[in-house]
């Protein structure tokens, strides 16, 4: 009677086969999670820069003037202080975050995985001397993928 089975060599071969398979999709896995999370810090920096040029925006529609005194402008950690009808608005650079104070109380605007390395406000001034807006430059950056940065300038103008 002749038996049938596998040989050690072709055991082996098998193995080896099974072993490059595997580690093809482990490699492949990783890719795949490492290209995710770095879309998520991509988004995260796209969602912090809009809602911050909103936020800005939706402050300039109804505010009434800037107070300069208070005001840091053309530095690359500047400050506005923005007057409205109901007290005021302050925008500053703190940590990587940008913060915004209303008298008694500070909010962080940005989120903890994104870092704003630049707030640059420039006065927008027509003769005399009255500021009717500002120049607002903001670079955001992704805490874990500083390759993911975006810079957004914008004109902010009081209504």
């Amino acid at each position: 009677m002749k038996l049938k089975a596998f040989t050690l060599i072709e055991t082996i071969l098998y193995l080896a086969l099974f072993n490059i398979i595997f580690f093809a999709v482990i490699t492949w896995s990783i890719a795949l999670s490492q290209s995710n999370r770095n879309a998520e810090y991509k988004n995260a920096v796209e969602k912090n820069a809009i809602f911050l040029s909103e936020h800005l925006k939706d402050t300039f529609k109804g505010g009434i003037s800037v107070d300069s005194a208070n005001s840091t402008f053309d530095a690359t950690s500047g400050k506005i202080r923005v007057n409205l009808s109901s007290g005021f608005l302050e925008y500053t650079l703190v940590d990587n975050k940008v913060t915004v104070t209303n008298g008694t109380t500070t909010f962080d605007l940005t989120d903890r995985f994104v870092h704003v390395t630049k707030f640059t406000v420039s006065p927008v001034i027509i003769p005399p001397s009255t500021i009717v807006g500002a120049n607002i430059t903001l670079t955001f950056v992704a805490e874990k993928y500083p390759t993911n940065t975006k810079t957004i300038q914008s004109y902010y103008a009081f209504r």
